[in-house]
This record gives C-alpha cells, sequence and structure tokens, in this order.
C-alpha cells in the first residue's frame, strides 16, 4: 500500500533550489495553507527559474497525475493527451518534487504522488475543477479498461466511479459479483480500500456510494466480520431504499441477514434472507436469461436453508439446499467453464451433504460430499495460490473427515482432518488478520483432536483441543457480539474438558465444562429457536452431570441429568428428523436412572449414619 504523510510546511523546504529562504516563505504563505494549494507550490519551489509557461504544465501534469494511484509516461501521456516523449519530459521533472517518489511495484520508471498530497489534490479538482476531474478520471479509466490484472480492474472501477458514478455502479455491481469466489482475497481487499478512500473523500453518492458500501461490507464478512457491522447493514438498506435500486435491496437484505445470524439472532436472519428472497425471485422471474439473478437466486435460497438447519428444520433445509443446487447446476450447465457457478455448485453440494448427514441419510450423503471434494480439488489445483479455493478446499476436508469418523473410519478421517489443518495453517501464515481463517484454523485444530480421542490418543488431542481453545478463546474476546464464536469457545472447553477427565483430572474437567455450561447457558436463553444451541446446553449439563458423577457427588449430577434428559426429549419430539440426537436422548436417560438410583443409595448411606 502506498505510504501516508501529512501536508506539512516543513516537507516542501527539504531539497535545495535556486530560490533564496525568503521567497520559498512566500509561496508558502501564498498557499494560505491548502493542502493541495502547497502541494502544487512544491514545481515553484523545486523550479524557480523556469519559464512560467513551463511551470504551469508542469503543475498541470502534477493535477493529472494525482488522478491515478501510480503514474507512468503512458498514463500520463494518456491523461494529457500528449506524445509519450513529452510525457516522459514532465515525469523526469517530476521526480523532483518532494511530493512525488518512485513506485517501483508498478514498473522502473512508475511514481505516484505521496498519498496525503494525492487526495488533497483530488478533492480540490473534485470540489473546483469538477470538469478537469472527470475529464481525467475518463482518460485514465479508459487507459485501464485495457488491463485486465485484478489491478487494472481496480484501477478502471475507480476512475469510472468518479467522472460516471450511476454507470459506474452497475459496473462495480457486476465486478463485485464476478470477483465473489473467484478473486484471490487480497485484490478484493484492494478493491474495498480503494473504494474507502472515494467514500472517504465524500466522491460517491447515490446508488454508486451504496455499491461502493456493499463491496466493502462483502469484503469484510468474507474476512470474519460480519458481526461487527449491524449499524452499517442498516445504513445501506435505508440509502439503496432511497435511491430505489432493487438489486441493492437485495443484497442489503442479505448483509443484514448474515450480521443477525452472526450475532445469533436466528428470528431476524430468516426475517432478513425471507425479504432478499421475495426481491431476488421478483427479479429472476423479470429477467429469466439473467443469470447474474438465476445466481443470486441460488444464494439466498442457500442462505434460507442455513438458518433453517440451525432450527433444526432439516427436511425444510433440505428442500431448500436442493432448490439452491437446482438453480446452480442449471447455470453450469449453461457455462461449464465459469468458476464462479462451479464453486457455488460445490459449496451448495457441502452444505446439503451435511444436512442429509443429519438427517441420516448417509448414502446420499457421501454423494454430495464427493461432488463437493472433486469439484474444489480441481479448483485449488487449477491455482494453488487462490486463497478462497484454499479455504473451500478446508471445508470440504472437514466435512468429509466428520462423515469418516462417524462410520469410524478413523485413519481415514485423521488423514482428512490433517490435510485440512495444513491448508488452515497456510491461510493464516499468508494473513493472520483474516478473522474467519482464524477460526477456520481453530475448527481443524478441534476436529483433528477429536479423531485422536476416538483412537485414545488422549495427550495429543489434548493438545490440539488446547490449540483449538487458545485460537478460539482470543476470538471470543476480539468480538464478544459474535455468537458464533462465543459458541466456538464453549464447544472447544467442552472438548478439552472431555479429554482431561478421561486421563482422570476432574477438577481441570469440571472447570472447563462449567465454563463452557455458563456460555452455553447465556447463548441458550437469548434464542430459544436455535435448535443447536438448545442441543449444546444439554451436552453441557450432561458432562458437568458426569464429572460431578466421577467426583462421588450424584445429588450435584442429578438437576444437570434432569436438564439434559428434558432438553433432549423436546427436541427430539421438535424435531424427530434429527438422527443423532435420538441416540444422544437415550444415552442421557440411561445416565439419569444410574444417577437417581446412586443418589438413593448415597441418601440411604447418610440416613443410616445419621441414625447411628
Amino acid at each position: 500500500m502506498l505510504r501516508t504523510e501529512p501536508v506539512c510546511s516543513h516537507n516542501f523546504l527539504v531539497r535545495r533550489s535556486d530560490m533564496d529562504i525568503t521567497e520559498q516563505l512566500r509561496v508558502l504563505q501564498a498557499a494560505q495553507g491548502d493542502p493541495a494549494r502547497l502541494t502544487l507550490a512544491t514545481v515553484d519551489l523545486a523550479f524557480p527559474t523556469l519559464a512560467d509557461n513551463e511551470r504551469a504544465d508542469l503543475k498541470t501534469a502534477l493535477q493529472a497525475a494525482a488522478i491515478p494511484h501510480w503514474c507512468d509516461a503512458g498514463i500520463l501521456a494518456a491523461l494529457l493527451e500528449i506524445s509519450p516523449e513529452s510525457a516522459a519530459a514532465q515525469l523526469t521533472r517530476l521526480r523532483k518534487l518532494t511530493v512525488i517518489e518512485p513506485f517501483p511495484a508498478r514498473g522502473d520508471d512508475a511514481v505516484n504522488v505521496h498519498e496525503a498530497s494525492r487526495l488533497a489534490l483530488r478533492c480540490w479538482l473534485a470540489a473546483e475543477r469538477l470538469e478537469s476531474f472527470r475529464t481525467w478520471s475518463q482518460r485514465v479509466a479508459n487507459y485501464f479498461a485495457k488491463d485486465p490484472s485484478p489491478a487494472g480492474r481496480i484501477e478502471w472501477i475507480y476512475h469510472r466511479l468518479c467522472c460516471a458514478p450511476d454507470e459506474a455502479a452497475d459496473e462495480l455491481e457486476r465486478l463485485e459479483r464476478e470477483w465473489t469466489g473467484s478473486a484471490r482475497p487480497e485484490d478484493r481487499y484492494a478493491l474495498a480500500v480503494a473504494l474507502r478512500e472515494l467514500l472517504a473523500g465524500n466522491l460517491l453518492r447515490d446508488r454508486a456510494g451504496v455499491w461502493a458500501s456493499l463491496c466493502i461490507a462483502w469484503n469484510r464478512v468474507a474476512r470474519g466480520e460480519a458481526a461487527q457491522l449491524g449499524d452499517d447493514a442498516i445504513d445501506i438498506l435505508n440509502r439503496a431504499i432511497a435511491t430505489d435500486d432493487l438489486r441493492a435491496q437485495a443484497d442489503a437484505h442479505c448483509l443484514i441477514g448474515d450480521v443477525a445470524g452472526a450475532q445469533g439472532r436466528l428470528p431476524e436472519a430468516y426475517e432478513a434472507f425471507g425479504r432478499s428472497l421475495t426481491i431476488s425471485q421478483q427479479l429472476a422471474v423479470q429477467e429469466p436469461h439473467n443469470t447474474s439473478w438465476q445466481r443470486e437466486l441460488a444464494v439466498v435460497h442457500s442462505r434460507v436453508a442455513d438458518v433453517l438447519q440451525k432450527r433444526g428444520q432439516l427436511v425444510e433445509a433440505q428442500a431448500a439446499f436442493e432448490q439452491s443446487l437446482a438453480l446452480s447446476q442449471r447455470l453450469v450447465d449453461q457455462d461449464p467453464s465459469s468458476v464462479v457457478w462451479q464453486r457455488d455448485l460445490a459449496t451448495t453440494y457441502s452444505r446439503l451433504g451435511n444436512v442429509l448427514q443429519m438427517l441420516g441419510k448417509s448414502s446420499e450423503a457421501w454423494e454430495a460430499f464427493e461432488q463437493d471434494l472433486a469439484m474444489t480439488r480441481s479448483l485449488a489445483e487449477r491455482d494453488p495460490n487462490n486463497s478462497v479455493w484454499r479455504r473451500d478446499l478446508f471445508v470440504s476436508l472437514i466435512r468429509l473427515g466428520a462423515m469418516l469418523q462417524t462410520e469410524r473410519r478413523f485413519n481415514e478421517a485423521y488423514q482428512a482432518f490433517q490435510e485440512s489443518l495444513s491448508i488452515g495453517l497456510d491461510l493464516t501464515g499468508r494473513d493472520p488478520s483474516n478473522l474467519g481463517w482464524q477460526r477456520d484454523l481453530a475448527v481443524g485444530h478441534n476436529r483433528l483432536g477429536s479423531v485422536l480421542e476416538a483412537q485414545r490418543e488422549l495427550g495429543e488431542a489434548e493438545a490440539s483441543f488446547e490449540a483449538s481453545l487458545t485460537i478460539s478463546r482470543w476470538l471470543a474476546d476480539q468480538d464478544p457480539n459474535n455468537a458464533s464464536w462465543q459458541q466456538d469457545l464453549a464447544v472447544a472447553l467442552r472438548r478439552l474438558g472431555r479429554v482431561v477427565q478421561a486421563q482422570g483430572r476432574l477438577v481441570e474437567a469440571q472447570a472447563a465444562f462449567g465454563e463452557s455450561l455458563t456460555i452455553t447457558r447465556r447463548l441458550a436463553e437469548q434464542d430459544a429457536s436455535n435448535a443447536g444451541w438448545q442441543r449444546d446446553l444439554a451436552m453441557a449439563c450432561w458432562w458437568v452431570a458426569s464429572v460431578h458423577t466421577k467426583s462421588g457427588h450424584p445429588e450435584l449430577a442429578l438437576p444437570l441429568y434432569e436438564e439434559a434428559a428434558r432438553i433432549f426429549a423436546d427436541l427430539v419430539e421438535r424435531f424427530p428428523d434429527f438422527a443423532a440426537w435420538h441416540g444422544e436422548r437415550d444415552a442421557v436417560q440411561v445416565e439419569l436412572e444410574q444417577c437417581r438410583i446412586a443418589n438413593q443409595t448415597s441418601a440411604g448411606q447418610a440416613s443410616v449414619v445419621r441414625e447411628e
């Protein structure tokens, strides 16, 4: 990224010139402290003996060079519509200014105006010389329109937004949809940085501002920051409504749903996704041949299915995922070369497989997981440096490994989890600030620990669970409003407690289980409709009860066993399709009866002692 340097008068006195100090101070005072005028004054300071018309031309060149993020002779020639030779001569003079620095990332002859000075000039031009600002922006947009690289695409849309904001809003929307699932995270982040710059300079309004804000928000969601976007998401929706942009409204509702989901507010998430779905269906009917809207419809069906799954409505979730799958498959059939549509199809197979597994439909789940893994591995191998596709492969391996572990194929599950953990370590090594990837890494450690525990490798399992707990606790501290991360922390504590209990360390186990129960109870009370959280509460009660039993305190265990049994009984009655919960209900009931007997025996023995 470019360096930011404050525009202060002393910055302009660092190079010697033929101008004496009195004249230098007069030039700086004439600028009256205005950052843009101070930047232009560097021409007078550096070239005091140059003819007035030549200095004026050089100031014009400096203004033009401030339009793009970087400049070389070719870009300057396009901006000023002069010959490459004249542009090279002007660039040679510009290099002598204190506000110009080399920019080797874009070539040996590339330079850039220091960021603070560049932004000051751009804002001044937009306010005082709008026609020149838009003309130069259009010229540089035309120049970069021929550059297909990510950096070229970012520079192109950046300048299109400045010269033709309403048309560019549609172009930005298309670019965002094109890059979702195909662009590397670092390129999407660079686009978000460029858009933030325009918004901070108050250069984008109306639809252009809405779509710039949406792109920035989606980039943050991809980085695991959805729970932090509450006010931003509402503001974007209000602005989308004000501009009467239905496409932006559908996106904004979807964003609100993601925020609510991350914060654990499932009813609000479901409502928001429902509104997005209604608009998307309306648009898809209006333009049945618009593949972009068919894709968005598939995406929203998948979002709705996610909420239904969390609420325990597995049959309804399966139906919604299958609608998404059918739409995605149709798009891939139309254009098998589209990596975005291939990725959508693979992701939907993965999510559908997860629901099918919960429903106990093993053969169908296997088929879905195998389809997903084949496609995600193919994409990851096509571009090993694409972090999005690498992360998709991570998720595919995690879900496949969980299925293998359920079927007690521990060696194969271990291999899948080891490969996924390797990917997680690689991704977090590339960008430690990506909170979503940090969360993935915690999941990877957790899954590996679970298969090691199943193989009775308790020491190694404990190490994996400790690694998961460290990351989960750090994430939960980063954003206490992120309910998903709070849940992750509770699960990590429970699994660590389980493995230390198996090693006879009951005090440590009780501490871990107790903290897990506190977190889980708080989440379950926050939203009774979240079936997963209710199940987690039952599990937490169960494990605390078990450690009380092993510690010889059945009287403390009994109320917790009874609570767990009540929750499981309620879940099985409300969600009979959840195959695994039937087994858990029955197992808790067995331990509850044993605890009652132990408690009665203990009470009888205590009575005998009192009588004696």
